[in-house]
């Protein structure tokens, strides 16, 4: 069966032979670029140890949503939301996140080289393990409908 070329481009060569699902549960460092070292500072800081766990990282939503509104708040027909305030908050440090400290947010700097909300939401690796989540259940999805 050929492989997906998803797979074989993000994932770390030892990892080719499993399938989407599989890399969900697979241990973070599987992605291509994350180091065991770099998957050590995302566990100390954020409890992270797998493609999952990345993906659905509480942080790593809270900087999404952060991100999304910091960009689009003046599109919003309300005049509270044009201000600068939403304007530049994807310009914060992590650390501005309740509940992430400026230890933790040295870690993910030294993981990523991560400085602020926007850098954490749209990091390659969180991307890929977000991608790897959504076609994981796609997958499922397709063959509890018997498509595949």
């Amino acid at each position: 069966m050929e492989k997906s070329g998803f797979i074989a481009k993000f994932y770390d060569k030892a990892y080719e032979d499993k399938s989407i699902e599989e890399l969900v549960a697979a241990p973070v460092s599987a992605i291509s670029g994350v180091s065991e070292s770099d998957a050590e500072d995302l566990r100390k800081a954020f409890g992270i140890d797998t493609v999952d766990d990345l993906a659905a990282n509480k942080y790593v939503t809270f900087a999404q949503g952060i991100s999304c509104l910091s960009e689009w708040s003046g599109q919003i027909e309300d005049e509270v939301f044009k201000s600068d305030l939403y304007k530049n908050l994807a310009k914060k440090p992590v650390s501005a996140i309740s509940g992430v400290s400026e230890k933790d947010a040295g870690l993910l700097k030294r993981a990523f080289g991560i400085d602020n909300v926007k850098e954490l939401a749209e990091n390659k690796y969180v991307l890929i393990a977000q991608t790897t989540v959504a076609l994981a259940s796609m997958v499922q999805l397709l063959r509890a409908a018997g498509i595949i």
